[in-house]
């Protein structure tokens, strides 16, 4: 994934390694039986898989991980980033929705990276994406485009973050 990403990022006329992660993290329905890591997430009791993704300006996946649905997007984010940001020492940024707010602290401590909230007031059931932030948006629907990750058939968090991440290689193949 580091190879495509850099190829396209030269492409572009940008540095082979970004100094900016935007970061998201989606819920996608779980597999319906069999032992799994699957977990209920929210009021609505969700029983699934919960995708983190983190990418650069340009819209290309930096790093990709999938956890049980209850674990907290916070927490979710931070464990993509304890292992995003040592092997990207450029980076020194993070972009993030309002879920984000308590990623601030933790990780300008552990990483000496800055940590910005981007949010804007709105009405109820009222969607406008942020700028920069519509990019995580569209990844993930790019994402969406392979059905195998329409739901989370898999049964350990392992093979499910491989798939997420073979999807990465398969949509920047797209782009080569």
């Amino acid at each position: 994934m580091d190879v495509l990403r850099r190829t396209l990022r030269v492409r572009e006329g940008r540095d082979p390694e970004p100094s900016m992660v935007m970061i998201d993290c989606q819920v996608t329905e779980g597999g319906r039986g069999g032992p799994s890591f699957h977990e209920t997430h929210g009021k609505y009791r969700l029983c699934g898989a919960k995708k983190t993704i983190a990418i650069d300006y340009l819209g290309l996946p930096v790093g990709a991980t999938v956890h049980g649905a209850r674990r907290h997007d916070v927490r979710a984010a931070r464990d993509l980033l304890a292992e995003l940001l040592p092997a990207h020492p450029r980076v020194v940024a993070v972009l993030g929705d309002r879920g984000f707010r308590g990623l601030a602290g933790p990780i300008a401590r552990e990483h000496g990276v800055t940590v910005e909230i981007k949010h804007r007031e709105r009405l109820p059931g009222e969607f406008f994406p942020v700028k920069p932030l519509w990019r995580v948006e569209d990844a993930f629907a790019e994402l969406g485009r392979w059905r195998r990750l329409a739901r989370s058939f898999e049964a350990i968090p392992a093979s499910a973050t491989a798939w997420v991440q073979v999807a990465c290689v398969g949509w920047m193949l797209t782009m080569v």
